[in-house]
């Protein structure tokens, strides 16, 4: 991981936020599992969702209709 990367600058300014203290190892673990949620996320975001209907009170703690 780059340094200087957009995820490694996240990385660092969260857990200075929070306090927590992350060897190498972890790090790489959290820049890992970044890498592999990355793409799908990048598509996430640039997905139009103008003609997707807003789901009115959603219970997020089950599973959706069938």
């Amino acid at each position: 991981m780059e340094a200087g990367s957009p995820f490694q600058r996240y990385l660092d300014s969260g857990l200075e936020t929070f306090g927590i203290e992350a060897d190498e190892m972890e790090r790489a673990v959290m820049a890992g599992v970044w890498s592999i949620w990355e793409p799908d996320m990048n598509l996430l975001r640039d997905a139009d969702l103008d003609g997707v209907e807003h789901e009115l009170n959603a219970d997020l703690s089950a599973a959706p209709p069938a």
